[in-house]
C-alpha cells in the first residue's frame, strides 16, 4: 500500500489542476481556431449568397453581357419585341433600363472610365447609326455610319474621342475621328484600321507589308494628327491594350514553343514574360485576356502544341506588369474565353456571352443566368 502525505496529496492536487488548465487552454484554442476558419468560410459563403445571382433577363432573351459599369454593375443586351441596353445591380437585384432600340444592336463598347456607353445599331442598306450614352441612359451623341462591319477604339487618354472605322462586304475600310463635344465624324488616314491608343494623340499598330506573308511586323507607333511615325517594335505578331498599359506578343527567341509578351507603359518598355502557345493553322493562337491597374489576367496552356489537335486545358492567372512575374494562379482546368475584369478586381465576367462570373478570390465559378 502506498501512503501519501499532506504535503503529497497537495503537490498532486496542484499538479492536476495545471494540468487541466492547461488542456481547456489548448483546447480553447484549437475551438477558437477552428471558429476562426468556420467564419472564414461563412463569410465566403456569405459573399456568393449575398450576390442577386442567377438573374433573369428583362424584356426578352439575353443576347449578351457587354462588360461592367462599376464595381456592382453590370451591362447587357436582351431581345423582345424591340432590343434593349440594360444595367444590373449584382447585389441589389435591380434591373435599369437604358436603351431601346427598334434595329439590331450590333455592338456596345463601354469606356475605359466606365462612365459612356457606344451603341451601334445595324439598319437597311448597311447603314448604321452610333449612340453614345452616359452610364444614366442620357444621350450625349448620335451619328449614322455607312458600314458593313465597324470597329470601334475609346482613346482612354482622351474619352471624348473614339476612332471608329467602317468596313465594306469586300473588307475595304476607312476611319474616322470621332469628338463627343463637336459631335464630329473626322476622317482619318490610316495604314491599319486596328490600332490601340499609346497617349491623346498617338496610336500603335501592326505595320504588316502587303507584299510578304510574314505573321509578324513591326509595331509603329504614329501620331494621328501629324502623321509622324516611329517603330516601336522590330517583330510582333499581337499587340493589346487598357488604359495606358500597351503589350506586344512575338516569337521567344530563345524558345520558339514560347509566346513572349512585352509590357509598355507610355511607350516604354517596363517588363517582359515568356509562356506557352499553341499554333492554329498558320498563326499562332492569342489568349483572351483583359487588365486592371497594373495586372493583366489572361490564359496560358498546359503545354506548347497545336490549338487543333490540343486537348489540355488552361490555367487563368494574373501577371504583374511592371515585374513582368506571374502574380497568382486565380483558377486552372478552364477553357480559353472572354474575361471581363470588375474595376474593383473582386469579380471577373468569363464565357463568350459572359454568361459566368468568376470570384478572384476563391476562384469560383457561378451561373450568371
Amino acid at each position: 500500500m502506498v501512503c501519501l502525505s499532506k504535503r503529497n496529496v497537495h503537490g498532486l492536487f496542484l499538479l492536476l489542476l495545471i494540468f487541466t488548465l492547461v488542456l481547456s487552454g489548448c483546447s480553447h484554442k484549437q475551438k477558437e481556431t477552428t471558429s476562426k476558419e468556420d467564419e472564414k468560410d461563412n463569410q465566403k459563403k456569405e459573399k456568393i449568397q449575398a450576390l442577386a445571382l442567377p438573374m433573369q433577363a428583362e424584356n426578352g432573351e439575353l443576347l449578351e453581357v457587354s462588360g461592367w459599369l462599376d464595381d456592382r454593375t453590370i451591362c447587357y443586351i436582351s431581345k423582345g419585341d424591340s432590343y434593349y441596353v440594360f444595367k444590373y445591380d449584382i447585389y441589389s437585384g435591380k434591373h435599369t433600363l437604358l436603351y431601346t432600340s427598334e434595329n439590331e444592336i450590333s455592338a456596345l463598347k463601354i469606356s475605359p472610365d466606365y462612365s459612356k456607353l457606344l451603341v451601334f445599331t445595324n439598319e437597311e442598306n448597311y447603314q448604321g447609326t452610333i449612340v453614345i450614352l452616359n452610364n444614366e441612359g442620357e444621350q450625349l451623341f448620335s451619328k449614322q455610319l455607312k458600314s458593313y462591319e465597324a470597329e470601334f477604339v475609346w482613346n482612354p487618354f482622351d474619352e471624348d474621342k473614339l476612332l471608329v472605322s467602317s468596313f465594306t462586304k469586300e473588307w475595304a475600310s476607312s476611319s474616322h475621328l470621332l469628338s463627343i463635344q463637336k459631335g464630329t465624324l473626322e476622317e482619318v488616314s490610316l495604314d491599319n484600321p486596328f490600332i490601340v491608343w499609346t497617349d491623346k494623340e498617338t496610336f500603335a499598330y501592326l505595320g504588316w507589308q502587303e507584299d510578304t506573308a510574314s505573321i509578324s511586323s513591326p509595331v509603329t507607333s504614329k501620331n494621328i494628327y501629324t502623321g509622324e511615325q516611329s517603330v516601336l517594335e522590330s517583330d510582333a505578331y499581337s499587340i493589346g491594350s487598357k488604359g495606358s498599359s500597351v503589350f506586344t506578343i512575338s516569337d521567344d527567341p530563345e524558345n520558339m514553343q514560347k509566346a513572349h509578351y512585352t509590357f509598355y507603359n507610355k511607350l516604354k518598355a517596363t517588363s517582359e514574360i515568356s509562356l506557352p502557345r499553341l499554333s492554329n493553322f498558320s498563326d499562332w493562337l492569342i489568349p483572351y485576356y483583359d487588365i486592371a491597374g497594373d495586372k493583366m489576367y489572361t490564359f496560358y496552356p498546359e503545354e506548347s502544341g497545336d490549338a487543333t489537335t490540343y486537348t489540355g486545358a488552361y490555367t487563368f492567372v494574373t501577371i504583374d506588369m511592371s515585374s513582368g512575374e506571374t502574380e497568382n494562379v486565380i483558377k486552372k482546368d478552364l477553357e480559353n474565353e472572354p474575361i471581363s475584369i470588375s474595376p474593383d478586381g473582386k469579380w471577373s465576367l468569363y464565357g463568350f456571352y459572359m454568361e459566368n462570373i468568376i470570384n478572384l478570390e476563391t476562384g469560383e465559378i457561378i451561373p450568371l443566368f
